[in-house]
């Protein structure tokens, strides 16, 4: 052999050698959690341990924090901070003061946290479920993981994630094809584009949601009045804190998320004070297999069409 071609050669395996050495150390993507996940009338809801005793609580991905309820208070004998309150807004957009109880453990199955505030404030009627459902986990616990929501599969998988290199695995830890939307995030939380009757708007991605939530100021740039949606079916929904809100059942043209279209669909029409025009709630998620990428900010979509 050359003895010049040799020496170059030399130098040029460990220049190799070493980004594929750093990739390798610079990559992690593991099983945090595997946990079942439970639909009881539009409500997501995981079991975990509070203070060791058993606990359902609601997964709220459109929720920037957690929430407990006063019966979780007196159940767990939890004692509150005192002199300390905070406040928490709902859909509504109106501010609640409301204290703070101090949780010393929670955990999601091999996931563990200790000394976790949450706020006390009374919810909409939970279904009578076993363990009680007695509270909400947004995504000031949750967020920081990548969440493998499979509704259709009854499973909710946390992923711990870290890529520092182009040659990491990516998410999603799928076998076949999906769509990846883009997104942005607020406050932890996934927004993605959609198109209703051919306007551009804003969906926030909220398991908390029963339903598609479409809100009246966007629907009045749709052209269509209060007067107009009187003539439509509705009611009145319990939000946070117990407070009312009118809503209407109306029936649109077209909508597109990503690829996905659904003619005709019915959507929710209620007031909204989000950094969003939509709520995407969970009844997307009981048809669609959902990845929300924390380490990439991309959100991941695999399932079948349906009319929402």
């Amino acid at each position: 052999m050359n003895p010049l071609l040799a020496t170059t050669l030399f130098c040029i395996i460990p220049l190799l050698i070493t980004p594929l050495s750093w990739a390798s150390s610079s990559c992690h993507m593991e099983k945090a959690a595997v946990l079942p996940l439970r639909e009881t009338g539009y409500t997501l809801s995981i079991p975990t341990r509070l203070e060791g005793a058993p606990l359902s609580l609601m997964i709220d991905t459109g929720s920037e924090g957690s929430l407990l309820t006063p019966e979780a208070l007196v159940k767990f004998k939890l004692a509150t901070i005192p002199g300390h309150n905070t406040l928490i807004a709902g859909p509504d957009g109106h501010p609640h003061l409301v204290p703070i109880a101090l949780v010393q453990t929670l955990k999601l199955g091999p996931i563990h946290f200790s000394n976790v505030p949450f706020p006390l404030g009374t919810l909409p009627k939970f279904p009578n479920i076993n363990p009680p459902l007695l509270g909400i986990i947004g995504m000031n616990l949750l967020g920081g993981y990548d969440l493998d929501i499979d509704l259709p599969r009854h499973t909710l998988t946390l992923w711990d994630v870290q890529i520092h290199s182009l040659m990491c695995q990516q998410p999603p830890a799928w076998r076949h094809l999906w769509l990846n939307l883009p997104a942005q995030r607020h406050h932890g939380r996934f927004i993605v584009p959609f198109s209703l009757d051919g306007h551009a708007g804003k969906a926030l991605i909220d398991s908390g949601s029963r339903s598609h939530v479409i809100s009246r100021t966007f629907v009045h740039m749709l052209g269509i009045t209060d007067e107009q949606l009187t003539h439509d079916p509705g009611g009145e929904i319990t939000g946070l804190i117990g407070n009312e809100h009118q809503y209407r059942w109306h029936r649109f043209h077209h909508l597109e998320i990503g690829t996905e279209s659904w003619p005709a669909p019915t959507l929710t029409v209620a007031t909204l004070h989000e950094q969003a025009d939509m709520l995407l709630g969970a009844e997307w998620f009981q048809t669609h297999h959902i990845w929300l990428s924390a380490a990439t900010g991309h959100v991941f979509v695999q399932g079948a069409v349906t009319t929402p």
